[in-house]
């Protein structure tokens, strides 16, 4: 049984709606709360036409912890990731918190209509995941899925998932600040006061180095299917 979903803007700034679009086939119920924990095949397909996406990392958890939430301030490892897609700091972090399940890394970057996949392992007390992976030709771009919880009920679920901005640092679009080809300048960050808080991304506009027509994404950063093995 497949979900077919869409994370969409609700009105104000960083909420979000997980609208299920498709659904296919007979309506059974395949509910993990009384099982053994579950393995599932996480892949990520990215979608944009020239951007990378810095290897991205998977976490399975409670709701009283989550990797990022659109609306909040970003943290020191979501900052790491957004900015030089470094997932480092978010690892340790995660692994080391007990309310958190499982955590995986995608073993390198995913280039522009190429997909990659990781094993994920839930259980019946974490039954969330979330995702996070840079888009790396950007500021403080990444693509993202924040504790979406379907997977409970249903054995595949795809979801489009969109482009939030950390809000760490000014979308400046300059060359000196952005990791990803054709700059190559990781660790390099513009000092301009940024907004604060992940938001949805407003794209590429062409007001610094990056071209418009070449490095902006239209709406979703990423295509994940979500499979139970």
């Amino acid at each position: 049984m497949k979900n077919l979903h869409k994370i969409l803007p609700l009105a104000g700034v960083g909420a979000l709606l997980t609208s299920a679009l498709l659904f296919d086939g007979t309506a059974q119920a395949n509910d993990i709360s009384a099982a053994a924990p579950q393995m599932y095949e996480v892949t990520i397909t990215n979608l944009t036409s020239n951007q990378i996406i810095s290897p991205p990392i998977v976490a399975s958890h409670n709701g009283s912890t989550s990797m990022f939430k659109a609306g909040s301030a970003a943290n020191a490892d979501m900052q790491a990731l957004a900015e030089d897609g470094d997932n480092s700091g978010l690892v340790a972090t995660l692994t080391a918190d007990i309310d958190v399940f499982d955590v995986a890394t995608f073993g390198a970057g995913i280039a522009p209509g190429a997909s990659d996949t990781t094993i994920i392992t839930i259980d019946r007390m974490h039954t969330r995941l979330s995702v996070a992976g840079m888009l790396v030709t950007t500021n403080d771009a990444f693509i993202g899925l924040d504790s979406v919880t379907d997977m409970v009920s249903t054995t595949e679920m795809v979801f489009f998932a969109p482009v939030y901005d950390a809000g760490t640092e000014f979308n400046s679009e300059d060359c000196a600040f952005i990791p990803g080809p054709p700059c190559g300048n990781g660790g390099s960050h513009d000092p301009t006061p940024a907004e604060g808080f992940i938001h949805l991304s407003n794209g590429i506009h062409g007001q610094g180095t990056l071209a418009a027509e070449t490095y902006d994404w239209g709406t979703y950063g990423a295509r994940i299917e979500i499979k139970r093995l």
